[in-house]
């Protein structure tokens, strides 16, 4: 097989057949709309906190179970599995199947009359979101060339910050709107409450653009040549035998980020109910502070520090998915916390603005070192291990974190500001370390691989 530089020629590489239409960008474009709904789904929870706890009588550790654990359980426990099926079978009809089945679980959350009910939609939710990222990662990387794939995962990723923004403006601006109507009446559901209504319509749309996914292109079977088609020698069969022959690069890596994700998460799902208690917004305005602030910057911060780390690890410096990261959190914590304790609304979006723009961006090119180091036949498996980490850790830790600082310690609603500065304080030092130490082995696996 032909190299230059001692990296594998990618025209040399044979072509596998294919099936479905789309590939390249129009295909990146339609997973990004898929991640794009599923951030909808899952941000607009965050923003119906106080409408729903009004409605249906939740304390704030229910609301933290249902913004993190129920979620979480499911979404981490289904991903592996639903890895190991889209490396073996087709991920075109599976990637349909999982945005269907979350799109019905958040339309069930619209029906929701109690916990339980709330709860199961949540699980629901997160068992379907975790098919996408894992299908994601393994067709992307089969259809975008190698140097461009930190850009095409921060396009892809471009769709939960544009998602997530929107659920938070659009979201706000419905429930404020149909708040004014009362509750509204739908034939045969009867008489349901605006956060409700919100739900249901989201879960429709979803449901509704679930078929796009049958027009993208796959590979219709993994490389059987003993290459891969990154141009690296396949491993043994199976993904432990895979995580086995470097447990620090395919465990520790998720670890780092899924570190990085306790502190994004909390802050994800409690910022909205921090501005709201803090500053006595009514839900509208969070809405649009919240969302203009952690869309906009996340979307501008994607597309450049995804630009970055791909220009610096084609220039040479092969611990950029691991270095930049790092760099962006020294940056970005400390003035979240000036910003929090400031008291000033102003500087708290200023701040939001450094934290979204820098650090949570991650989220797009970081899966790439994952993808570059695996083998085509476990890539779908490999990003599902990524996604369990980011999901086990963020959403169990990181929600229930600050509403136990918050209901036991504190016993004061109105300090949640707090709670999340204790969460920065505790977890900012384990992923920095981690961080540190992968790019150390991101260097020793780039010099094993020039031998």
């Amino acid at each position: 097989m032909a190299t230059r530089g001692g990296r594998v020629s990618e025209t040399s590489e044979p072509q596998p057949q294919t099936r479905g239409l789309l590939s390249g960008w129009p295909l990146v474009a339609v997973l990004m709309l898929f991640y794009f709904l599923s951030f909808v789904d899952r941000a607009l929870i965050s923003l119906m906190v106080e409408p729903i706890q009004r409605d249906l009588h939740f304390t704030d550790v229910e609301m933290g179970l249902l913004l993190g654990p129920a979620f979480g359980i499911f979404y981490a426990a289904a991903g592996i599995p639903l890895g190991r099926l889209m490396d073996r079978y087709s991920k075109r009809w599976l990637c349909m199947a999982v945005v269907a089945f979350w799109g019905l679980s958040t339309a069930v959350s619209g029906l929701a009359s109690n916990f339980l009910i709330f709860f199961l939609s949540r699980l629901g939710l997160g068992a379907g979101e975790a098919g996408l990222s894992p299908a994601a990662y393994s067709l992307i990387a089969e259809q975008v060339p190698r140097r461009r794939l930190a850009t095409a995962y921060s396009f892809y990723t471009v769709g939960a910050f544009a998602g997530g923004g929107l659920a938070i403006i659009g979201g706000g601006w419905l429930v404020h709107k149909l708040a004014s109507e009362g509750t509204i009446i739908l034939p045969l559901l009867g008489h349901v409450y605006p956060w409700q209504l919100t739900f249901l319509l989201v879960g429709a749309l979803t449901v509704l653009v679930a078929p796009l996914a049958l027009l993208l292109r796959e590979n219709r079977r993994p490389a059987s040549n003993g290459i891969s088609t990154n141009g690296e020698p396949e491993p043994a069969p199976g993904l432990w035998a895979l995580i086995r022959t470097d447990p620090l690069f395919y465990l520790g890596y998720p670890f780092a980020f899924g570190s990085v994700n306790v502190i994004v998460t909390a802050f994800h799902v409690w910022t909205p109910t921090f501005m709201s208690r803090t500053y006595g917004w009514p839900i509208e305005t969070v809405g649009i502070a919240y969302g203009a602030t952690q869309g906009g910057a996340g979307v501008v911060g994607l597309l450049a520090m995804g630009w970055l780390v791909e220009r610096l690890y084609n220039r040479g410096m092969v611990d950029a998915h691991a270095k930049v990261p790092a760099i962006a959190l020294c940056i970005s914590i400390p003035a979240m916390i000036g910003g929090i304790l400031s008291g000033s609304p102003a500087a708290f979006l200023a701040a939001s603005i450094a934290f979204w723009g820098a650090t949570y961006t991650y989220a797009g090119y970081a899966p790439a070192a994952l993808q570059l180091g695996t083998p085509a036949s476990l890539r779908a498996s490999v990003g599902a291990v990524y996604v369990t980490f980011l999901s086990v850790m963020g959403l169990f830790i990181g929600p229930t974190m600050v509403s136990w600082f918050t209901e036991g310690v504190l016993q004061d609603k109105s300090k949640i500001g707090l709670s999340l500065v204790f969460v920065m304080v505790i977890w900012t030092p384990i992923a920095l370390a981690s961080l540190l130490v992968i790019a150390k082995r991101l260097r020793a696996r780039h010099a094993r691989d020039m031998l």
